[in-house]
C-alpha cells in the first residue's frame, strides 16, 4: 500500500518514497519548497500544521507545548505513517 503526502500550499500530493529520510526530501524532491535550517528537529524553522494522518517524529526539540497542542510537526525529521496532509 503505499502512502501519499498532500503538501496544502503548493496543491500537490506526491507518494512517499522509502528511500528518502524525511518529508522535508521528498517536497525538494517534487519541486516544493520548505524552508529548514538544521534539518535535525532543533531549530523550528520548517514547521508546519499536520491536517490528518499521523507520521513518525524523530525529534521535537524544535517544537514548544503549544505547538504540539497545535498538532505541528517537523517535515525535516518526520516520515509518513499513513496518507498525510500538512500545510505547507
Amino acid at each position: 500500500m503505499s502512502v501519499r503526502v498532500s503538501f496544502l500550499k503548493s496543491g500537490k500530493t506526491v507518494t512517499w518514497d522509502d528511500r528518502l529520510e524525511s518529508i522535508v526530501a521528498l517536497a525538494w524532491e517534487n519541486d516544493i519548497l520548505i524552508e529548514t535550517d538544521c534539518e535535525q528537529g532543533f531549530c523550528g524553522i520548517c514547521k508546519c500544521r499536520l491536517v490528518s494522518g499521523e507520521v513518525d517524529m524523530e525529534a521535537q526539540d524544535g517544537l514548544d507545548d503549544n505547538d504540539l497542542e497545535d498538532n505541528m510537526i517537523l517535515p525535516c525529521v518526520s516520515v509518513p505513517k499513513t496518507d498525510i496532509v500538512i500545510d505547507t
